[in-house]
């Protein structure tokens, strides 16, 4: 009995394989445990860290938070959260700087949300809806990650990026224009009250989408328009194009500037101005309305017969201009706390006027919306300390910009050849269409302005073509309208050509394709003085 208890004893003594097994498994477990929460602590660390501030580069902006239906007075270096909208007022610009680097700018009259943006150890997403207007994006990515993804969703689009620069418009038109890296873009129309994707393009550098109500109608119908060209001269001619470059090459420290840079780029005619606030409202409601001068005020121009606090117009000397902007400028006296400066656009107080200056300016141009063709009346007021105004120092500045006279009653477009012939169908890569219209300032086929179209003419000119990619096996539907000085479409004309030959759409190069690839008309555009050097190295 004595041995048998021992025996017992001895066989509870022995360890059985888990008892090995399970002290190994605790420590694993406890080194899980540690690794998962020390990811969720970075991932929520670094997420926390995905912070977006906007500066007002010019003009007026307002902000949205989120959850509120008010609009308020946006100031330079605030945050933007989730869920925020932002958007400028007509002459106003702002650029929304995000953790990673990335910049985000807002033409004048643009509205945008932020929907996403988030932060983790290996993606970065960033993604707006664009209401109305224009941004142009400078995507970037922080150091050690993986992946930066953008998207814009605007009516009908949805663009999708990783690590590139594009422009992307929603106005009447809804356009993508791409300069540096390759984007996707989505096509999305609405059937049976629920969206649905009907295309997806992919667009490469130096290339753009143009989608208006003729191509919509074509993608709702499951049709697939060309709506693929080269991005147009008109847009890389104008100042929004050429303000951007600049940035992208040497981006202006605007948390420094506070409300953006006032110097006069006398090379490129400036877009940056200095006179608007900060988003801020002139405090005196009366005066902000008065657009005329308070009653009984005595605005006089040049000066002539006005008070001695008034201020004093320098410049221009002359009283008509046929250039799209140009700089207003003057005095003040001593002591002067502010300068007011009142145009189309409404009351401005000059941001870069400080108070014992004695001289102040004024940026004026088209693109900013305070110059307009025909007459433009400026009044300037000086305000003392105590925030009364002067009489004001008045000019007009005629602007006399060229402008056909077109008398013809707008006609439906008719396309009359392809290739010389009557014939539709063809083998040939390239298709030269030639059409007669009358009473068009403009053409638009398949969403593209015909950039090379007369405003007046009678005869307009449109080429497709395989390299382009406008041109394809079979059937190819373009839609062809015109547009009159005020504004008013003709009537929609559909064309079809039937392509016979085989796709000999080259494969894309890495380089920007050349100018004189652009999808327009056959001939090239008359040889134009181009504007004054700023420095823009695209090649497209």
């Amino acid at each position: 009995m004595r041995h048998r208890r021992a025996a017992m004893r001895r066989a509870q003594r022995r360890k059985r394989p888990i008892d090995y097994i399970l002290p190994f498994l605790v420590l694993l477990s406890i080194g899980v445990i540690g690794v998962m929460a020390f990811q969720v602590w970075s991932s929520w660390n670094n997420e926390g860290d995905a912070n977006v501030y906007f500066y007002v580069a010019q003009g007026r902006a307002r902000v949205l938070p989120y959850g509120q239906s008010e609009w308020d007075n946006a100031f330079s270096g605030t945050k933007l959260l989730l869920g925020d909208g932002l958007k400028t007022l007509p002459g106003g610009r702002v650029v929304a700087e995000f953790f990673n680097d990335t910049r985000v700018r807002l033409d004048s009259d643009t509205a945008i949300t932020l929907s996403d943006v988030s932060k983790s150890n290996d993606k970065e997403v960033i993604a707006l809806n664009l209401d109305n207007g224009s941004v142009w994006i400078n995507g970037e990515k922080s150091p050690g990650v993986r992946e930066a993804h953008y998207e814009v969703r605007t009516d009908n689009l949805l663009v999708r990026a990783t690590g590139t620069i594009f422009e992307v418009e929603n106005n009447t038109t809804q356009v993508v224009r791409v300069f540096e890296g390759d984007i996707e873009v989505d096509v999305i129309v609405e059937s049976g009250g629920q969206e649905r994707v009907t295309e997806t393009l992919a667009v490469g550098v130096g290339q753009e989408i143009v989608l208006d109500d003729a191509t919509l109608r074509a993608f709702e119908g499951n049709q697939t328009p060309s709506v693929l060209m080269a991005v147009s001269d008109e847009f890389k001619d104008s100042a929004w194009y050429r303000w951007n470059v600049r940035e992208d090459q040497s981006p202006t420290d605007f948390s420094i500037s506070g409300s953006g840079s006032s110097m006069v780029d006398d090379e490129t005619d400036t877009e940056m101005t200095d006179e608007e606030t900060n988003g801020e409202e002139n405090p005196d409601d009366e005066n902000s309305e008065d657009t005329n001068g308070d009653e009984g005020e005595e605005d006089t121009a040049n000066n002539a017969g006005g008070s001695s606090d008034q201020p004093v117009i320098t410049s221009p000397t002359s009283k008509t201009t046929t250039e799209g902007s140009f700089v207003l400028a003057g005095t003040v006296k001593a002591g002067t706390a502010a300068v007011v400066v009142n145009s189309n656009l409404g009351d401005y107080e000059l941001s870069q006027f400080k108070e014992g200056d004695t001289e102040w300016s004024y940026n004026v141009s088209d693109s900013f919306g305070n110059l307009k063709p025909g007459e433009n009346t400026f009044k300037v007021y000086a305000v003392n300390e105590d925030g009364a105004r002067s009489s004001a120092a008045t000019i007009t500045i005629t602007y006399e910009k060229d402008k056909v006279e077109i008398t013809d009653d707008l006609t439906k477009p008719v396309v009359e050849t392809y290739n010389g012939s009557s014939s539709s169908t063809t083998d040939a890569n390239t298709v030269t269409v030639i059409g007669s219209i009358k009473g068009a300032e403009k053409v638009v086929v398949n969403g593209y302005t015909l950039s090379q179209f007369t405003s007046g003419g009678t005869q307009w000119k449109y080429v497709a073509s395989t390299a382009l990619g406008n041109l394809k096996p079979g059937d190819n539907t373009f839609e062809v309208y015109g547009i009159d000085p005020d504004g008013n479409k003709s009537e929609v004309v559909s064309f079809t050509i039937n392509y016979t030959g085989t796709d000999t759409t080259p494969e894309p190069e890495e380089t920007a394709p050349e100018e004189d690839s652009t999808p327009v008309e056959e001939e090239p555009a008359p040889e134009e003085t181009p504007a004054e050097d700023s420095g823009v190295e695209f090649g497209f």
